[in-house]
C-alpha cells in the first residue's frame, strides 16, 4: 500500500503513463460460488455488476444447462448466455441463483435474433435504479472458432431487485460503431464522474476506442447519442471529423475498468495470449490515457496442459477477498472434451484468483 501511495505522489512528475506491478494466486474456495446450481453444468464470460444491497449479477456466455436428472454434460444443450445473482460480497461464501429461459429444451437468457445471438458483455446499475447490460451480437462463420463479431446491442431493466425470472428486458436505443458496423461497444465499462464510459473494440487488433454517455441518458435507455474520445477531447458522434482515437491498443474482446481507490490510478484487466494466456493489467491517470503498456501479474495454473485454451480475464473490484479479486475461463479447441467426466468439474467453468498490486 505504502509503495503505491509513493507512485501517487510521484505521477505529476512522470512524463510517461504510470505503471503498477503484482502478483496473483488462485483461489479455489471461491469457485464454488459457480457450482451451486445443479443444472448449470460450466460456462464462460463471467462479467460482474454490482447491483447493490449485497447482491451481484454475473452474466455468462454460452452456457451448459442440465436436460436430465442425471445432471451431465451428456445430457444437457448449450445456451449462448445464461445469469445468476449471487449474495454476499465473499464468492467462497456467498450463494448464487442461476438463470436461464426454461423450456424444452432451455433457451438463453438473452433470446437470440434469427440466426445471431449474444454474449453479455459490460454494464451497470446506474444511480438512479436501472440495470443496463451491453451486449456483443455474434454470428457464425466458417473461419477461426466458428463465429464472428456483428456489432452490439444493449437492454435495460428498469427493476432488477427481484430474481431475474420477474425482470422485465427491454430494448436500448444505440446504433452500429461509426468507424466498424461489427465493433462491439462495451468490451468493458466504468463509471467516470456522470457518464458511462464503455470500450468499443474492433477488427483483428481488437483496438479499443472509447465512448461516453451522460448517466441520465443511460438510465432511461438511449445510447444513441454517445460522445466519442478523439485524443485531443470528447466530442459528440454526430460532429466527428474522422474515426474516434485508439485508447488502448489491443484492448482484448473481453476485459474490466475501475479506478483503483488507492492509487487513484485506472486500471484494465484482460487475459493477455491466445491458448496460453496470463492476466494482464494496464493502468492510466485518466480513464483516456494515456496508458502504460501490459504488464503480467498472474499466469493461471491451467495453462500447463497441451493445447491449453485460457481466456476472459477480467476484474471485479467490489468483491471481497484476500486481494483484488479476478476471474478467468479454460476451455478446449477440441470440443469432445468437455464431455469427458474426468474433466467435467474443471474444465470450461470461472476459475478466481486475487491480485496483489503495487
Amino acid at each position: 500500500m505504502l509503495l503505491r501511495l509513493v507512485l501517487l505522489l510521484m505521477l505529476a512528475a512522470c512524463a510517461d503513463p504510470p505503471a503498477l506491478g503484482g502478483s496473483g494466486r488462485r483461489w479455489p474456495a471461491a469457485d464454488q460460488v459457480f457450482h451451486q446450481e445443479p443444472r448449470w453444468l460450466g460456462g464462460d464470460g463471467a462479467y460482474a455488476i454490482d447491483l447493490g444491497d449485497d447482491r451481484t449479477l454475473w452474466l455468462f456466455g454460452d452456457s451448459f444447462v442440465a436436460t436430465s436428472p442425471a445432471l451431465v454434460r451428456t445430457e444437457s444443450t448449450m445456451v449462448r448466455n445464461s445469469v445468476g445473482v449471487m449474495t454476499g460480497r465473499d464468492p467462497s461464501t456467498a450463494t448464487m441463483q442461476m438463470a436461464w429461459r426454461d423450456g424444452s429444451p432451455p433457451t438463453s437468457f438473452f433470446a437470440e435474433a434469427g440466426d445471431h445471438w449474444f454474449w453479455p458483455a459490460g454494464g451497470i446499475r446506474t444511480p438512479s435504479g436501472p440495470l443496463v447490460v451491453l451486449l456483443t451480437e455474434q454470428q457464425a462463420s466458417s473461419g477461426g472458432l466458428g463465429f464472428a463479431a456483428a456489432g452490439w446491442k444493449a437492454v435495460r431493466v428498469a427493476d432488477p431487485s427481484g430474481p431475474p425470472a420477474s425482470w422485465v428486458i427491454e430494448p436500448v436505443a444505440s446504433h452500429a460503431a461509426p468507424f466498424d458496423a461489427t465493433a462491439a461497444i462495451g468490451a468493458c465499462v466504468a463509471i467516470d464522474g456522470d457518464h458511462l464510459v464503455a470500450l468499443a473494440v474492433g477488427g483483428q487488433a481488437h483496438d479499443g476506442r472509447l465512448a461516453r454517455w451522460p448517466l441520465t441518458d443511460v438510465a432511461a435507455g438511449d445510447l444513441d447519442h454517445p460522445a466519442w474520445w478523439t485524443g485531443a477531447g470528447w466530442v459528440d458522434e454526430r460532429a466527428l471529423a474522422g474515426d474516434p482515437a485508439i485508447a488502448i491498443p489491443d484492448g482484448s474482446t473481453e476485459c474490466s475498468l475501475h479506478r483503483d481507490p488507492i492509487s487513484g490510478l485506472w486500471i484494465h484487466t484482460a487475459s493477455r495470449g491466445f491458448g496460453a494466456s496470463t492476466i494482464a493489467i494496464r493502468t492510466a491517470t485518466a480513464v483516456t490515457g494515456p496508458w502504460s503498456d501490459p504488464g503480467d501479474v498472474f499466469t493461471p495454473g491451467e495453462n500447463d496442459v497441451a493445447a491449453p485454451f485460457v481466456y476472459a480475464g477480467k476484474a471485479h473490484p467490489f468483491l471481497t477477498g484476500p486481494g483484488l479479486v479476478v476471474t478467468y475461463a479454460d476451455n478446449s479447441f477440441t470440443f469432445s472434451d468437455l464431455f469427458d467426466p474426468a474433466r467435467a468439474q474443471t474444465l470450461y467453468w470461472p476459475h478466481v484468483a486475487t491480485l496483489s498490486l503495487e
